[in-house]
């Protein structure tokens, strides 16, 4: 009974590292760059979110904000700083992502402090229960049932956007090969703007669905990332849906050790994943190929 409640209380939790690696990945494969100001991105479009919801008192309005900020965010990064350097040295562009990460840090505290913010849930009310036998009690809050329905559904959406549209198409063109892209007259500049809009709204996203299970703080996505990071290595950073898959499987791991061994051991055995995954299996576990980029 225990290993079926850890999964119920995983799914949530590792969808959300899913959508997280999703957005880490995308940026990754289209642009080639590792973007580590991600979960910051994230956390300061929660803080974002949090300041309209005290102001209007308006739950969804917030989390639009939050999302739209984090596109406009993302176009941003892209103008101003990456599109510069993206043909001079990846590794600028590596250093330009760690100093957003500082950035972005340091203006949260300067404006909203460091003192924790509880932010509302998405729906309240008594959690889902599930009767299996004379012993046996499953328990789902709604919440989390929520959480995965956005983000699974936020996953599919993409995954229609990126196959049967043209820009998704020339999204994925222009991963494929940039040269080639400009050749058949695809704005790669465009292409690229929007691939990073995408991805920090995704941050965006995540961290206002996360906020209700923590507090809003400058460093509440620092873990945030580290798992979407371990969601994409094992998924495969060149599959985008093998991030998703990567997520989940990482969200059940993570409650099962933490039920059945510690949850002081729980980041330990996720760097561990790390380890194991880049040395045996680079590719991760539903990548095609591995490209070299990690």
């Amino acid at each position: 009974m225990l290993i079926l409640q850890s999964i119920i209380l995983g799914i949530p939790q590792g969808a959300l590292y899913g959508l997280m690696a999703f957005g880490i990945s995308l940026i990754f494969r289209t642009v080639g760059v590792m973007n580590f100001s991600h979960g910051n991105a994230g956390m300061f479009s929660a803080f974002i979110a949090l300041t309209v919801f005290l102001l209007t008192q308006n739950l969804l309005l917030a989390i639009l904000c939050a999302v739209i900020f984090g596109i406009l965010l993302g176009f941003l990064i892209e103008k101003f700083l990456m599109r510069p350097v993206k043909h001079l040295s990846h590794g600028g562009m590596l250093i330009i992502t760690l100093g957003i990460l500082m950035i972005l840090e340091g203006l949260a505290q300067i404006i909203w402090g460091v003192n924790p913010f509880s932010f509302n849930e998405l729906v309240s009310g008594p959690p889902l229960m599930f009767t299996l036998g004379e012993d046996g009690l499953l328990i789902l809050p709604l919440n989390d049932l929520l959480i995965t329905v956005i983000s699974l559904g936020i996953t599919i959406l993409l995954a229609v956007f990126l196959k049967v549209t043209k820009v998704g198409i020339a999204i994925r063109a222009r991963s494929q090969d940039e040269v080639g892209s400009k050749v058949v007259g695809i704005n790669t500049n465009m292409i690229d703007g929007l691939v990073w809009g995408i991805g920090i709204s995704l941050s965006a996203l995540v961290g206002v669905l996360i906020a209700p299970k923590t507090t809003v703080t400058p460093t509440m996505m620092m873990n945030m990332q580290l798992y979407g990071f371990t969601a994409g290595v094992l998924g495969g950073f060149t599959s985008l849906y093998g991030s998703i898959l990567g997520g989940i499987i990482l969200g059940i791991l993570e409650k099962i050790v933490g039920i059945y061994i510690s949850p002081d051991y729980q980041l330990t055995i996720i760097l561990l994943i790390i380890i194991l995954m880049l040395a045996f299996k680079p590719s991760g576990l539903f990548a095609k190929k591995f490209e070299g980029r990690v």
